[in-house]
C-alpha cells in the first residue's frame, strides 16, 4: 500500500491553521497553485472531500480533514522531538499561533517581538486578538496569554504566571480646559462589569463623588483610545500610559494604590518540546515586557 505523502499532510495543517489556501502558502513559503495541487493529490489519495472553501477564500476542514490534520500535527511533534535528540542545528522555522486580549498584543507584545524575531528569522509569529479564549484544547492557538488565574482545559493545559500588570489612574493632557477633578469617570459596560478595572472604576466614582461617563467600554483597548480622545478620567495600565506623553498620571486614593492583574501563560501539554512554541515561551517569561 503506498504510504502518504508527508508533505501533502503538512499542506493540510497549515490549511487548518490558516483557514484559507493563501494563508497556508505563506505558512508554508509555497505559491497557491502548489498548495492546492497537493490538496487535490490528498483528497484523490482519500477519495473524500477534506476541506470545504467558501466564497470569502476561507477554509473549513472536514470531519475527515480536521482528524487527518490532527494526526499530521502529532507527526510534526514526533519530527521536532526527533530533530532535538539528534541535536541537529537548525533554525527555528514555521508559525506559533499567540492569542491574548487586544491590549496585550497591541500595547506591550508587539512593539517587542522585533527583538525575538531578529533572533528567529526563519520564526513566524501569528499574533490573533480575541477576548473570547481562543481554544487551547482544540489547537485554535499555540499559545495564550490571559489576565487573571486561567480555568479551562484541566490537565491538559499548563500554566504559569509570568507578570503582573499595574494599573493607576490617567487623563488626556488636553481636555477641553476641564480640570482632572470635572471630569466623569470612563466607566464599563454592565455585561463587563466583573472586569477588575471596571471593579476599581466604580470604587472609585464613589470615593470621589465622580460622575460617570456617557460612553460604556467593554475592553481595555477600546478605554484606552478613549482616554485619548475624550475629557475622562480612566484606568489604565502603568506600563503603556506612563510612556504615553498625551496622558497624565494622577494619584489614587491611599485605599486604591494596589490595583494590579496577573498575567498568565498557557499551552497545552502536546506542545512541550516543540522548539518553536518553547523559545516564544521562554522569551516571554524573560522578557521584561510584562512587568
Amino acid at each position: 500500500m503506498q504510504q502518504m505523502n508527508w508533505d501533502d499532510l503538512r499542506v493540510l495543517l497549515a490549511i487548518a491553521r490558516a483557514e484559507s489556501l493563501k494563508g497556508a502558502s505563506v505558512l508554508l513559503n509555497l505559491d497557491a497553485t502548489t498548495v492546492s495541487r497537493r490538496i487535490k493529490a490528498l483528497e484523490s489519495r482519500a477519495g473524500k472531500t477534506l476541506i470545504h472553501r467558501e466564497r470569502s477564500g476561507r477554509s473549513q476542514l472536514t470531519q475527515i480533514g480536521q482528524q487527518l490534520a490532527d494526526r499530521a500535527e502529532q507527526m510534526e511533534q514526533h519530527a521536532n522531538a526527533a530533530d532535538a535528540l539528534i541535536g541537529q542545528d537548525n533554525p527555528l522555522s514555521g508559525t506559533v499561533r499567540l492569542t491574548a486580549v487586544p491590549f496585550l498584543l497591541n500595547r506591550l507584545l508587539a512593539p517587542s517581538l522585533t527583538k525575538f524575531t531578529n533572533r528567529h528569522p526563519g520564526l513566524n509569529i501569528s499574533l490573533m486578538p480575541d477576548s473570547q479564549n481562543l481554544s487551547l484544547t482544540r489547537r485554535e492557538v499555540d499559545v495564550a496569554l490571559r489576565f487573571g488565574e486561567p480555568h479551562e482545559g484541566g490537565s491538559a493545559v499548563i500554566a504559569q504566571k509570568i507578570g503582573r500588570i499595574t494599573f493607576t489612574m490617567f487623563t488626556a493632557k488636553d481636555a477641553m480646559g476641564l480640570a482632572p477633578e470635572d471630569r466623569p469617570w470612563l466607566i464599563y459596560d454592565p455585561v463587563a462589569a466583573h472586569l477588575p478595572q471596571a471593579v476599581w472604576t466604580e470604587t472609585l466614582v464613589h470615593q470621589t463623588n465622580g460622575r460617570r461617563s456617557q460612553l460604556l467600554m467593554h475592553d481595555l483597548e477600546t478605554a484606552y483610545e478613549a482616554a485619548l480622545a475624550i475629557p475622562v478620567r480612566a484606568i489604565l495600565p502603568v506600563a503603556v500610559a506612563r510612556q504615553d506623553s498625551r496622558l497624565i498620571e494622577l494619584r489614587p486614593p491611599p485605599e486604591m494604590a494596589e490595583m494590579a492583574r496577573d498575567l498568565w501563560l498557557l499551552r497545552h501539554t502536546d506542545m512541550r518540546g516543540i522548539e518553536r512554541v518553547d523559545a516564544i515561551i521562554n522569551w516571554l517569561v524573560e522578557t521584561d515586557v510584562f512587568g
